[in-house]
């Protein structure tokens, strides 16, 4: 596998035939009396990511990989794009889906065809986490694997989770981590903010 993008994976033939991305940067341009125009950095633009994709009947079905991308694009949703070695790129969506037929059975169905597919960055953290919402600064809680120690300038501090403290949701519970389950004496906090 290639690549995935939500449930699609991406089989192609060893590699894909091209792959481009794209970055811009957003500049302003503000006019000033009697000079030059002085330029100010608005921020960065969202990614575009193009893919050239051949899909041949002898390592998958042509027909059905474009219908579930066609069918996936229909729904309007951004998509985690995942490389083969584990790499998670970000959330996506399909901008756009050309097709070429190179070969075609007696009867129509495609038996190699090529796929340009273009995507946008979909950017989650612009929407949930801009600086309009106050978001409290916490120290993160940690499960040291060893007894606590000091790595570099960040001292490790035996702590007390308040995951700890909660009483549990009323009812069956199911394969969730229990309050019992971490001993209070590795869960560490660190102490560099």
């Amino acid at each position: 596998m290639f690549a995935a993008l939500g449930e699609i994976q991406f089989e192609v033939v060893g590699s894909p035939e091209a792959y481009e991305s794209a970055r811009a940067y957003d500049f302003a341009e503000q006019k000033v009396i009697e000079s030059k125009p002085q330029l100010q950095w608005v921020g960065d633009d969202l990614e575009r990511l193009k893919f050239e994709l051949m899909w041949h009947a002898s390592f998958t079905n042509p027909a059905a990989q474009l219908a579930l991308l066609r069918a996936t694009a229909a729904q309007h949703l951004a998509q985690p794009l995942v490389f083969g070695d584990g790499g998670f790129r970000g959330f996506f969506v399909i901008e756009s889906i050309n097709v070429k037929s190179q070969q075609l059975s007696a009867g129509g169905a495609p038996i190699s065809i090529r796929v340009a597919l273009a995507l946008k960055e979909w950017d989650a953290d612009s929407i949930l986490f801009s600086s309009a919402i106050p978001v409290a600064k916490v120290s993160p809680l940690a499960i040291a694997t060893t007894s606590p120690e000091v790595v570099g300038a960040n001292a490790l501090t035996p702590g007390v989770s308040a995951l700890l403290s909660t009483s549990g949701a009323p009812g069956a519970s199911g394969p969730n981590l229990e309050a019992g389950d971490v001993p209070a004496t590795v869960i560490v906090r660190s102490t560099a903010r």
